[in-house]
């Protein structure tokens, strides 16, 4: 039997309303004790005592979408360097999207990536499967199979499920199996071709815009669908206040829809893309001021009830065009919990909210390990320090890809020490 103390730290966990000096103890990978207020105090077998000097001890950061390009683009992004960029950011388990190439869309797929990610001793790779065969949005995939092999929820990825016929019948094999359905929400007729958000500055900038509206068509849609089916339905990387509208209604009349955002559409608006620095070419693309303040206020209220880095493992060639022809996307695991800081910081939300949205919110959304501190749970913590300042640099990303929109950016928020299993996966000081 093997027992590490943490003394001497703050403990912070929403799933027990806990905000307190205190210490924790791990036995064989799992936490033991919990003991707010009680500091000096040592359990007379620990065999490791770790001092942490004030730092916050905290569940580890669940993060609900992230792209993988391995299989198939291993050279942008392979397991190894996902795992670690995730460790480093304290991340301890993550949602990874099916769009590899070949597409996650049936249960040998699911079976490869999670052995090799078990093998890697890093984070909790949790698999998401192809809600349609090859992601063409034509037929439904084998829901019942990869569920069996470990999917823990299923997603068209990055495109939504334009035939409502094809949703209605994902809906309701996911209903059955108990799984949610997590969906990329934006019509693709209105979306065609769009570079920018539909406003003033994309005509100012001669950038073909997308129609904020193309959000909240295939939310309400989707909606109503659930009415219809009774499945669980998960709306990612939300960015409108139109698509919040709809899904604090749906709330309202207790549907079980959730949904989750990422740090560019609370930090960042459209005004941003007037230097057309590709960096800030993202999908959904960056919204309106008015859009910025309705995520925040969703964060704040509950009505987005996650936050995840949307990290998108991108290609230097593909961002070194011109803005209309770039690829979307950019890095974010490094960086998701100092964003997410920002709002601590500003007196948006409290540390607690912000670790609810981070960890306790998605843990419990994909019903997997994760997001608590309580006695018994898996010792998946993390060790960070919310006060201590650093710079957001690409190049010493430990994700192999370092296009950020935050380049550059002061943010405070640094992780020391990532433990999953009560293994540590990071030490920043090793």
């Amino acid at each position: 039997m093997t027992n590490i103390l943490f003394t001497n730290g703050r403990l912070i966990d929403p799933s027990q309303n806990l905000d307190a000096s205190g210490q924790l103890t791990i036995t064989n990978g799992v936490i033991s004790t919990v003991n707010a207020g009680l500091n000096d105090a040592k359990p007379a077998k620990a065999d490791k005592i770790i001092d942490c000097r004030g730092a916050c001890i905290a569940p580890g950061l669940v993060d609900m979408r992230v792209q993988t390009a391995d299989p198939g683009s291993e050279h942008l992004e392979d397991l190894a360097t996902l795992l670690a960029a995730a460790a480093a950011g304290g991340v301890t388990g993550l949602g990874c999207l099916p769009n590899t190439q070949p597409v996650i869309d049936n249960a040998a797929m699911i079976d490869s990536l999670g052995l090799r990610a078990s093998r890697a001793a890093g984070p909790r790779l949790h698999v998401y499967g192809a809600a349609t065969k090859g992601l063409a949005g034509r037929e439904m995939a084998e829901l019942g199979l990869m569920a069996e092999a470990g999917a823990v929820a299923f997603t068209n990825a990055t495109t939504s499920i334009g035939d409502s016929l094809v949703m209605r019948r994902v809906l309701a094999y996911a209903n059955m199996l108990d799984k949610p359905v997590i969906q990329h929400c934006e019509d693709a007729s209105l979306a065609a071709d769009g570079e920018m958000n539909e406003s003033e500055t994309s005509t100012r900038l001669g950038l073909i815009g997308i129609p904020s509206i193309a959000e909240a068509v295939i939310v309400e849609r989707d909606i109503q669908l659930m009415r219809l089916t009774g499945a669980r339905y998960h709306v990612a990387h939300l960015s409108t206040r139109a698509g919040i509208d709809s899904v604090r209604r749906a709330k309202a009349d207790g549907l079980p829809i959730t949904a989750d955002t990422a740090p560019p559409y609370f930090l960042l608006n459209e005004i941003a893309v007037s230097s057309y620095d590709t960096a800030f070419k993202l999908s959904p693309p960056l919204r309106s001021e008015d859009d910025r303040q309705a995520v925040i206020e969703a964060i704040a209220d509950g009505t987005i009830d996650a936050i995840a880095s949307d990290h998108v493992p991108v290609d230097g060639d593909a961002k070194a065009q011109p803005f209309g022809p770039s690829q979307p996307g950019a890095s974010g695991l490094d960086t998701l919990l100092a964003l997410t800081m920002t709002l601590v910081q500003q007196d948006q939300i409290s540390l607690l909210r912000a670790f609810e949205a981070l960890s306790f919110a998605p843990a419990t959304i994909l019903n997997v390990t994760g997001g608590t501190l309580m006695p018994g749970a898996a010792a998946d913590i993390i060790l960070f320090r919310p006060d201590t300042s650093w710079l957001v640099r690409g190049a010493d990303f430990a994700s192999l890809s370092r296009i950020t929109p935050f380049e550059g950016q002061p943010v405070q928020g640094l992780v020391d020490a990532t433990y999953v299993d009560g293994i540590c996966v990071f030490d920043r000081h090793i």
